[in-house]
């Protein structure tokens, strides 16, 4: 009968950690094996003085990352899904750019080469498109602060 009683205490331990575990995922108290992510912090822009007095200039920018997760970038490094920059076909790596779209600004780095869509002047990563806010091929203001 203590055999019996071992076994059922197992399937027990077993069921209450399967109704656990959806239990804390769904109450956002476990990441559910994703890596940690930084918290959200105040957009970039604000950190750089320059990008408050620049002269901005509309542009059309595009975003690229699935799909191109792991590849190499030009300028170094490869590109993650956390990957904050710009593609740009003639800045040298390494320069800052301000980007404002709908009430955000951002200063992000030219990390890589592109875009090599005609009449797009830059091409954003995933991870900042999203943070200003953008979902598709979209007219900007972005200015060059240099280095």
């Amino acid at each position: 009968m203590k055999k019996l009683s071992a076994t059922f205490a197992a399937l027990a331990a077993v069921i209450a950690a399967s109704v656990a575990l959806p239990a804390a995922a769904s109450t956002g108290t476990s990441n559910g094996g994703a890596s940690a992510t930084p918290p959200a912090t105040q957009d970039e822009g604000t950190t750089d003085p320059r990008a408050s007095s620049a002269s901005y200039k509309p542009v059309k920018a595009t975003w690229y990352g699935p799909g191109l997760y792991g590849n190499h970038l030009a300028c170094g490094g490869r590109l993650r899904h956390t990957t904050v920059g710009v593609a740009h076909k003639t800045l040298p790596c390494g320069t800052k750019v301000a980007l404002r779209y709908r009430g955000r600004t951002i200063v992000v780095p030219v990390i890589d080469r592109g875009p090599y869509s005609r009449g797009v002047t830059y091409d954003l990563t995933q991870a900042t498109a999203q943070k200003l806010g953008m979902t598709q091929t979209s007219r900007l203001r972005a200015a060059t602060l240099g280095r």
